[in-house]
């Protein structure tokens, strides 16, 4: 099947005269091909990260906050943010989607649960957990507290607000790392480097300083050989 344009709508496409191939083990007989839009400071860094740990090459475009809200971007990204992704000429966006897609694609590294397993439920379970009772948090205070709004839409009242619903969620992840190294059957998935993004801009916004667990976890990550975050 032969697509001439990307279209994120409805998650095929290719780039030129790129052919996708319908017979899903055909096409794994074939290297996959995969381009990331990055710019690592951004939450590409996860998908960066999980493509070293995968060992599957990959191309980047950007590498700067230039490629945010490109032409180039939008045809994979509705928004034009960072970062999206071509698996085999189809676009994919948002930085879990694209982590775990690239985990799937290597089942031998053992980076994630198969789907249907426990474990990819606990995946689940940790992902939906950091990105919509951690991680939103610290985005809105990001927006309201930053020039990524302009000075009349930003309610920097809701700081100390966000910092209360953020460490909430946060004490309940310290706990459950009381019991474990690691948030899926206690060893290394791309679960931990989801998870470890967010843990990071937390650190860097000063917010882990009563979880002692949570900053042992993130200092485990940090010693990976991998792990972007010391370079962000």
């Amino acid at each position: 099947m032969v697509f001439c344009a990307i279209d994120w709508r409805c998650g095929v496409g290719a780039i030129g005269h790129t052919v996708l191939v319908a017979n899903r083990n055909e096409r794994h007989k074939t290297m996959t091909e995969i381009t990331l839009f990055e710019y690592s400071p951004t939450r590409s860094a996860r998908c960066l990260w999980t493509l070293k740990e995968a060992g599957l090459p990959y191309k980047t475009i950007g590498g700067s906050s230039k490629v945010i809200g490109s032409e180039q971007l939008r045809a994979v990204h509705p928004l034009g943010k960072l970062p999206a992704a071509l698996i085999d000429g189809r676009p994919l966006f948002e930085s879990a989607a694209i982590s775990t897609a690239i985990a799937d694609l290597v089942p031998e590294r053992k980076l994630i649960g198969k789907s249907g397993t426990w474990a990819r439920a606990l995946h689940d379970q940790w992902v939906s957990f950091t990105l919509t009772e951690m991680e939103a948090w610290l985005w809105s205070s990001e927006l309201n507290a930053s020039e990524l709004l302009p000075e009349q839409q930003r309610v920097p009242e809701i700081l100390a607000q966000n910092q209360t619903l953020f460490k909430k969620s946060a004490a309940v992840m310290d706990s459950a790392l009381a019991q474990c190294k690691y948030l899926v059957e206690d060893r290394f998935s791309v679960t931990d480097i989801i998870v470890g993004y967010t843990l990071y801009w937390a650190q860097e916004d000063k917010l882990l300083s009563g979880f002692k667990h949570l900053r042992d976890y993130l200092e485990r990550l940090m010693a990976g050989e991998h792990c972007p975050f010391e370079h962000l």
